[in-house]
């Protein structure tokens, strides 16, 4: 006989299946309604991908617009090797096209990898080949790669932009958060499957594209110095050298030449040593192009006039030590004015101790050395003036000839500048403007100090002049138009603390037309075979550049 189940165990059971209904009515409730966003959001996840929207890198062009980088889409081949039947046979077939032996090709296939780049940017001929090959297990992937319509040209200038995307060097790399601008993204749903859902929901987060920059850079200037750069160092056999152009009313870089060079389309295949800007991150003693910030200080201070004598015995004596002029030539009475067109060593340290040794460094710092010169570009060196504390009484000596300080071709030709417009330092910058959606921002020339006067640095154009038409830079001279300039020549300093025997640096600096300053040119060899005529070859460059300049630039000649 079945027992029966009591009214009151009924009642128990009753009443917590009435609590569970209830409990679960609750939560079914709570979802939704409270709880619905969360749930949906969660939902939403598991099918929502998220992509990242390159923004486009800006274009750089030089001052009158021609086209100096660009960005375009290439394709990378990926692979994906589980998918691919025969490695060996995807490895052989592949070999040829992509111009890679196919025993690399096979190695990465058997690493292990799930997924890996086989080649990237690759030309597009290239791309459609490997792509009539039809072998399952490998795509493309686009990828922007950064063009250089002008090959190597201006490289130095403008740096180069690696794999990553991020620019090194250069305008590339001082101007990188400019021009790569800011990613956007696009969210999308997919299904299970992981394919896109063509009704599901997107959300979009438009680019912002980076900006153009528009360089203070002239193509033409620039090729013509880096043409007159290559043969000078071909002349010479040197090892390197620079040329800088610029524009001495503002400080506007308009080429900007320095050897070894590189490719910027084939950075991995450069000598690191030809990355560096040798106008720009080398320094090096300027010698003898020095005389004329010491005269100028001299002039300033007016502790001597163009036409103050003294006698020259062929050397000086300072600190205890005998500097000697080049060669040992002994010039007898000797101006000021002659110290520069005879470039005499002793007439230097003439006008630097009459000087004294607190203003000459106080006018170096004035003129730029010593620091860096603010210019827009990436890795700039600062050169070396040592701390008063540090000098010996024969350094007033020396460094007024250019021995015991270091400069940069830039910072020289910044000083040269000064000399040219009327006493004004200036900021020198290469990016004229930039052009975003917000419209063009132009770059204001900056003015940093004066350090001499307008009466000082006219009185320094004649005597540059003086040099140029009469003394030693002779060989400066252009048919039409007045010159202002001084040539260097620079012992090497060795890891000892001595000179190097027998290597040099020849320079010249100078500025044209000298009656209104149009263009300063400083041009520096390092090495040159032929060694103390090196400023011989040095003068020719910037005879033949200085004419290709003002042709350019159509400045009318200032002397019958």
């Amino acid at each position: 006989m079945t027992e029966g189940i009591s009214p009151s165990r009924l009642r128990v059971l009753f009443a917590l299946f009435a609590v569970a209904t209830l409990l679960l009515s609750l939560r079914v409730g709570y979802w939704q309604t409270i709880g619905r966003t969360a749930l949906l959001e969660g939902a939403t996840d598991q099918l929502r991908s998220e992509l990242v929207v390159e923004a486009q890198r800006g274009v750089i062009r030089d001052r009158s617009g021609a086209v100096l980088a660009t960005t375009v889409d290439l394709r990378s081949l990926y692979a994906i090797p589980k998918r691919i039947a025969d490695h060996a046979d995807a490895a052989a077939k592949l070999a040829p096209v992509l111009a890679t032996p196919a025993a690399t090709i096979r190695a990465a296939l058997d690493s292990g990898a799930e997924w890996l780049y086989l080649k990237r940017r690759l030309p597009e001929p290239v791309a459609r080949a490997v792509e009539a090959l039809a072998i399952t297990g490998l795509g493309f992937e686009p990828e922007p790669k950064r063009l250089y319509p002008n090959d190597a040209l201006a490289a130095h200038v403008l740096g180069f932009v690696n794999d990553d995307g991020v620019g090194q060097y250069g305008v590339e790399g001082a101007y990188d958060k400019v021009l790569r601008g800011v990613p956007g993204s696009l969210i999308v749903e997919r299904d299970p499957k992981d394919r896109e859902l063509a009704l599901g929901l997107r959300t979009a987060i438009a680019p912002k594209n980076g900006a153009d920059l528009m360089l203070t850079i002239d193509l033409v200037v620039q090729t013509a110095a880096e043409s007159a750069l290559r043969r000078a160092i071909e002349r010479e056999k040197a090892t390197s050298g620079s040329i800088i152009v610029l524009d001495p009313r503002d400080g506007a870089i308009l080429a900007l030449a320095s050897a070894p060079t590189f490719d910027p389309a084939r950075v991995a295949s450069a000598d690191p040593e030809a990355l560096r800007d040798r106008a720009v991150s080398w320094s090096y003693e300027p010698g003898s192009t020095m005389k004329a910030v010491t005269i100028a200080a001299g002039i300033d201070t007016g502790v001597v006039t163009p036409t103050t004598t003294y006698e020259d015995k062929g050397y000086a004596i300072i600190g205890g030590r005998r500097l000697n002029n080049a060669q040992g030539k002994v010039y007898g009475t000797t101006t000021v004015t002659q110290i520069l067109e005879r470039s005499a060593n002793a007439g230097a340290v003439f006008v630097a101790s009459k000087l004294g040794q607190d203003p000459l460094y106080q006018y170096l710092r004035a003129f730029g050395f010593g620091s860096p010169t603010g210019i827009d570009l990436a890795s700039e060196a600062s050169g070396a003036v040592r701390p008063l504390a540090q000098w010996y009484p024969v350094d007033v000596g020396t460094i007024a000839f250019g021995q015991g300080i270091a400069v940069t071709p830039l910072q020289l030709a910044m000083a040269y500048s000064a000399i040219a417009n009327g006493g004004t330092l200036y900021r020198p910058y290469v990016v004229a403007a930039t052009r975003d959606a917000d419209g063009e921002h132009r770059t204001a020339p900056a003015a940093v100090r004066s350090p001499i006067t307008p009466a000082t640095a006219d009185t320094l154009r004649t005597m540059l002049v003086s040099t140029v038409d009469r003394g030693i830079a002779h060989g400066a001279t252009l048919p039409g138009y007045s010159v202002a300039g001084k040539t260097g020549t620079a012992q090497i300093p060795s890891d000892d603390g001595r000179y190097l025997d027998d290597a040099y640096i020849s320079s010249f600096a100078g500025f044209v037309p000298a009656s209104d300053p149009r263009f300063v040119v400083v041009i520096v060899i390092e090495r040159p075979q032929t060694k103390l005529l090196g400023t011989i070859t040095a003068m020719d460059a910037f005879h033949d550049l200085a004419i290709d300049v003002l042709r350019n630039a159509r400045v009318q000649p200032d002397r019958p």
